[in-house]
């Protein structure tokens, strides 16, 4: 059974909450926001906007407190970069600086993420993303103050194109005064633009106006660079948000573009009758993130890449690493050998929670022997001078002690859990795997598994994601890379031996 995903997205006006379990919406709601406590996407005031955000998830009952997050896509820059074919190794290196190249900002005042598209013809394709620094810092803690913990961030005008199945389209979406814009060719965002609209009170008409302008600008600057393969307006329009709520704003936009076939957004998922899509269609996106339906009829965004920063990430541990050999036996005596490590794991836990308890009865200890010292002090203030910073060095020691048991009792708690998922995904994992392909490891990091590993075939890969995902056990499978690694003979005829990585969450 799919797991429960929580969504949030906090907007200038409003804080909008999605509860789903797969491709079905469990809960939703929304909370208003006093002005200027966000603005232009930016939080300004983080202790209110946690209060609020706090009071969300009591009013609603949601008990989780790993979530999937967004961030407006105001101030940041979106590209689509090739670089010449290079080792794995030079990847990273190379896409750093081509950034520095690409992006008109410092890149210490950014965070990248990426995710490489394809990697043919003597080219990777990379999708490129930078974003605002401190935005990003100020969302994560507002999210620690609420109590919170983000395991995956996406942009906003991503999440939004990850809702449209259709390869070549415009995805237009306004909320108040915030607009988004992207143009989709090949299930890939080639321009995406996030606008701050001026005014507030905008009647219906001036609005329409100053969308249509933006919209405009947007096509143009597509075509400008892309004359061999131009937009026209054969090219669907989607648009959500208050652009389809509000019907004076509808019929201003339907007149001032009677080119194009405007549509309403109609996302993947199912919804209770009363539920309003356009409200929430940033939070779809997010609650589709590694969820989209497959198969050639589907053409959604192909970019999937989680944008939370490497130091938000959760403490990356890899509890063992399979090595996958020829010979059956061995593989169950590697098997039998992880087990092994799994066991002095579980006594470590239980000395742990033992030197917890002993820690426990020192603190109360301390306590008792601290509280008759200190009345007896203040009934005989006057006779008895205590000795200087005395009682304030035995408090201090009562706090370090109380501090080491949360630690203590933290680290158990999480040591429980990973042996608890260890011994039910690892056989599924093994059960699961076409004979084609072979697995070199398996490591842990947050809620999520990444997997790495060989196929023989393309296909035999993705059937083992399909098999994956069509299993109980996991919510969603993720190719998030693979490349034809090297020739080799296989029944005396040459294949291509491809090297894959998983994210199974």
């Amino acid at each position: 059974m799919a797991k429960r995903k929580v969504t949030l997205y906090i907007e200038d006006t409003e804080i909008k909450l999605l509860v789903s379990r797969g491709r079905k919406i469990e809960k939703w709601a929304s909370y208003m926001l006093e002005p200027s406590l966000v603005r232009d996407g930016a939080i300004i005031d983080e202790i209110n906007v946690a209060q609020a955000i706090k009071e969300l998830f009591e009013l609603q009952q949601v008990k989780e407190k790993k979530i999937t997050v967004a961030l407006s896509g105001l101030n940041s820059i979106f590209r689509v970069i090739n670089l010449p074919q290079l080792p794995s190794k030079m990847v990273p290196e190379a896409i750093v600086n081509e950034a520095s190249r690409a992006i008109p900002m410092p890149l210490d005042e950014v965070y990248l993420s990426h995710q490489i598209i394809s990697s043919k013809g003597g080219e990777i394709q990379v999708f490129l993303v930078a974003y605002p620094r401190n935005l990003t810092d100020v969302l994560m803690r507002t999210l620690t103050k609420a109590g919170l913990k983000a395991t995956a961030m996406d942009l906003a005008p991503l999440a939004l194109a990850r809702t449209v199945n259709d390869s070549k389209a415009i995805v237009v979406n306004s909320w108040l005064t915030n607009l988004d814009i992207v143009i989709l060719v090949d299930q890939l965002p080639q321009v995406v633009r996030s606008i701050s609209l001026s005014g507030e009170d905008m009647t219906p008409e001036e609005k329409s106006s100053s969308i249509l302008e933006e919209f405009n600008r947007t096509v143009s600057f597509y075509n400008s660079s892309r004359k061999d393969n131009p937009l026209d307006t054969s090219v669907p329009v989607y648009v959500c948000g208050d652009l389809s709520q509000d019907e004076a704003l509808w019929q201003s936009l339907n007149m001032n573009m009677l080119d194009y076939k405007i549509n309403t957004i109609s996302a993947p998922i199912e919804a209770p009758e009363a539920f309003i899509p356009c409200r929430y269609m940033v939070n779809i996106g997010l609650a589709l993130k590694g969820n989209l339906p497959g198969g050639d009829e589907n053409n959604f965004s192909v970019v999937e890449f989680n944008a939370l920063p490497e130091a938000y990430m959760p403490p990356s541990f890899s509890w063992y690493r399979i090595l996958v050999p020829v010979a059956a036996v061995t593989a169950i005596g590697g098997l039998f050998y992880f087990w092994l490590i799994i066991q002095d794991v579980g006594n470590d836990i239980n000395l742990i929670k033992e030197q917890t308890v002993a820690l426990n009865a020192q603190a109360d200890q301390i306590r008792a022997e601290i509280t008759p010292v200190r009345d007896a002090i203040n009934q005989q203030k006057d006779l008895i001078q205590p000795l200087p910073g005395e009682i304030d060095n035995l408090e201090t020691q009562i706090e370090q002690t109380q501090n080491l048991i949360v630690i203590f009792d933290q680290t158990a708690d999480d040591f429980t859990q990973g042996l608890i998922d260890i011994n039910a995904d690892l056989p599924e994992l093994l059960d699961l795997k076409p004979e084609q392909v072979t697995l070199s490891a398996i490591s842990y990091q947050g809620g999520s598994i990444n997997i790495t590993g060989t196929s023989l075939t393309e296909n035999s890969l993705y059937e083992y994601a399909k098999v994956l995902r069509l299993s109980e056990r996991f919510e969603t499978v993720t190719v998030t890379a693979i490349s034809g690694a090297r020739e080799m003979v296989v029944d005396e005829e040459e294949v291509v031996l491809y090297s894959f990585t998983l994210v199974i969450q």
